[in-house]
C-alpha cells in the first residue's frame, strides 16, 4: 500500500499494536463482524457519539490511540501547533485568564510610602468551532490489514486538520469562511509588530538580512527565548537558503521520518504550506513570521473529540465509501500588541 509520506502516525513502542487496535475499531464501526468479535476480545469500544441508532448519523467516539494517532500527525505537519499553546477544554465555551500587567518596583526614599502596584488580568474567551473531514476511499482500502488502514486514515485526517490550522492561525479572516477566526495576518495590521520590508523587497528573492533582523526585532524581548520563524518552502529556499549561502547561520538535517529540521541564526524555522508560497510579488502582504507563538496564540480543543462515521451507501455506484471525521476546535490570537506596543510574534510585509 502506498503512502504520501513518510510521517509515522503511530510511533513509540507498540505502534504496531496500537495501530491494529485502530485499524480493527475503523472496521467494527463499518461493520465488519470479524473486527467487532476482535474488538470485543480486546477491549477496544465501540462508543457512539450522539443517540441515534445509525453509526452515519451520529458516528462513533474514536479510540484514545486513534486521537492520539492523529494528533501527532498534525503536530508533525502543522506549523501553527509546533509553536501555539494548546489547551484542552471541557466545554464548548471557556474564558481563559491573560496577564496584562505586572507589579512594579519603585525606588523610595527612606521612610516614604511604597506605591501600590497590582499584577492585571483580563479575559480571553474560546468558542468551540466544529471542523468535519469527509474522506472518499475505495472500498478495496477496508481490504488491507487493520493496521494500513489505521495509519492510512489517521494521516488523511491528521493532515487535513493540520492544513486547516495552519490555515487559520495565519490567515484567517474573521468571516463565516473561517468560523469568525481572525488569524495573525489580520490581526497584526496595522501594529507595531508589522513590519515593512525595504524598499522594492516584495518577492522572497529580493529580501535582505537587514528585512530580517528588522522582523526579528519586532517582537518583545519575552518572545526571544521560545521563538521561530514561519515560512513557506519558497521562502525557506529563497530568503533563508539564499542569505545562509553567502553569510552562514543555517543548519538543517533530515529526521528519520522525512521531516526538515532547520534552524537559522539560533531560532527554529517552521514551514507551512498555507504561508505565501510564491516567487511573484507580495506588495502588501504577509511574507514570514517570526515570534514566539505560545504567548500570542491558544489552539483550545475538545479532547478526546474526533468522531467517525462510515457510509457506503452515498458512494455505492463508484464501490466508495465515505469517512466523515469531526474535531472540535478554537484558534485565538491575543498577545500581538497594539499600534505602540511590540507583541509576542511579528510579520514581515512585503513593500513596493
Amino acid at each position: 500500500m502506498l503512502h504520501r509520506s513518510r510521517v509515522r502516525t503511530f510511533t513509540g513502542p507498540g505502534g504496531e499494536h496500537r495501530a491494529e487496535r485502530v485499524g480493527n475499531w475503523i472496521k467494527a464501526v463499518d461493520g465488519h463482524e470479524a473486527a467487532t468479535a476482535w474488538c470485543a476480545e480486546n477491549g477496544v469500544a465501540l462508543t457512539k457519539a450522539a443517540s441515534e441508532t445509525t453509526n452515519v448519523a451520529g458516528g462513533f467516539l474514536a479510540p484514545a490511540d486513534f486521537d492520539a494517532a492523529i494528533i501527532s500527525v498534525v503536530e508533525a505537519m502543522g506549523a501553527f501547533r509546533q509553536g501555539a499553546e494548546i489547551r484542552p477544554a471541557r466545554s464548548d465555551g471557556q474564558v481563559r485568564p491573560r496577564r496584562t500587567g505586572g507589579a512594579t518596583a519603585t525606588f523610595i526614599a527612606e521612610g516614604a510610602a511604597i506605591p501600590e502596584s497590582n499584577v492585571q488580568f483580563d479575559a480571553v474567551g474560546t468558542t468551540q468551532k466544529k471542523l468535519g473531514i469527509l474522506l472518499r476511499s475505495s472500498a478495496e482500502l477496508f481490504e488491507d490489514t487493520a493496521a494500513d488502514l489505521a495509519k492510512f486514515l489517521t494521516f488523511e485526517i491528521g493532515y487535513a486538520i493540520a492544513t486547516r490550522e495552519d490555515d487559520c492561525g495565519f490567515n484567517a479572516t474573521g468571516t463565516s469562511a473561517f468560523a469568525g477566526i481572525s488569524g495573525l495576518a489580520s490581526k497584526l495590521v496595522g501594529m507595531k509588530s508589522s513590519v515593512a520590508a525595504g524598499a522594492g523587497a516584495n518577492t522572497f528573492l529580493t529580501l535582505t538580512a537587514t528585512d530580517i533582523t528588522n522582523l526579528m526585532a519586532g517582537v518583545l524581548a519575552t518572545a526571544i527565548p521560545n521563538a521561530a520563524f514561519y515560512t513557506s518552502a519558497t521562502g525557506y529556499a529563497q530568503t533563508i537558503c539564499r542569505l545562509a549561502a553567502v553569510s552562514g547561520g543555517l543548519v538543517a538535517t533530515q529526521r528519520p521520518d522525512g521531516t526538515i529540521s532547520a534552524n537559522y541564526l539560533g531560532f527554529p524555522v517552521r514551514f507551512s504550506g498555507k504561508l505565501p508560497d510564491v516567487s511573484t510579488s507580495l506588495t502588501g502582504s504577509a511574507m514570514l513570521f517570526f515570534g514566539d507563538l505560545s504567548k500570542s496564540s491558544v489552539i483550545v480543543e475538545r479532547q478526546p473529540e474526533t468522531v467517525i462515521a462510515i457510509s457506503h451507501e452515498r458512494a455505492m455506484d463508484a464501490d466508495q465509501i465515505l469517512v466523515r471525521g469531526v474535531r472540535r476546535l478554537d484558534i485565538v490570537n491575543h498577545s500581538i500588541g497594539d499600534s505602540n506596543t511590540r507583541g509576542s510574534v511579528s510579520m514581515l510585509v512585503g513593500t513596493a
